[in-house]
């Protein structure tokens, strides 16, 4: 489902090059369901947190909103609400810097050390889904971006194969990171072991 939703999603905003408003709806609503689905991997995997239908709802909606959310940074870029001005930028807008992605990593994996704090793990964990979806989609055309104090880099273009490939391996790679790094595991340099 979820490569159906990327290949579908670029087709039809590609099929839709006449509006520019239809063309941003699609990449939109393309992203929300990226984020939609690769969450629902991550949380499908993560039932030992027991969530409620309640609680497991607001976090599918968490990632698909933020997914989707992700790109009002171009509108308060341009400071305009116009959409020619949002997509017409001089630079990249301030939460497409992957290194949004490095710093919700961190915070994921300290929370989930923290044995009374699981919501706040896997809600964090829903952001790092959607920032890393989001991003690495976006990345079909100008490359990750990383911008830190005294550093400022981007990757190449990701090729389109290896934006099916992340996209889908994204999803299980945060699964593996939540078992590795839950309370029942054992101390962070398991991690740095395994890999």
């Amino acid at each position: 489902a979820l490569l159906i939703v990327c290949i579908g999603g670029d087709k039809l905003g590609e099929g839709a090059s006449k509006s520019a408003l239809l063309r941003a709806f699609i990449d939109n609503a393309t992203h929300a369901l990226i984020g939609l689905i690769a969450a629902e991997i991550v949380l499908n995997g993560v039932k030992q947190h027991h969530l409620t239908k309640q609680e497991y709802f607001i976090l599918l909606l968490e990632a698909t909103i933020v997914s989707s959310f992700i790109d009002l940074d171009h509108f308060i870029e341009a400071k305009s609400i116009r959409l020619q001005d949002a997509t017409n930028l001089e630079r990249r807008p301030f939460l497409h810097n992957s290194s949004i992605c490095v710093l919700i990593l961190m915070l994921v994996t300290f929370f989930q050390r923290m044995d009374n704090n699981r919501l706040p793990a896997i809600a964090g964990t829903m952001a790092l889904v959607a920032f890393g979806t989001h991003h690495v989609r976006d990345a079909t055309r100008r490359g990750l971006w990383f911008k830190v104090p005294l550093l400022e880099t981007s990757t190449p273009a990701i090729p389109y194969i290896g934006y099916l490939t992340l996209v889908s391996v994204i999803p299980h790679a945060i699964l593996h990171l939540v078992r590795l790094t839950g309370s029942g595991h054992p101390p962070m340099t398991r991690l740095v072991e395994v890999v």
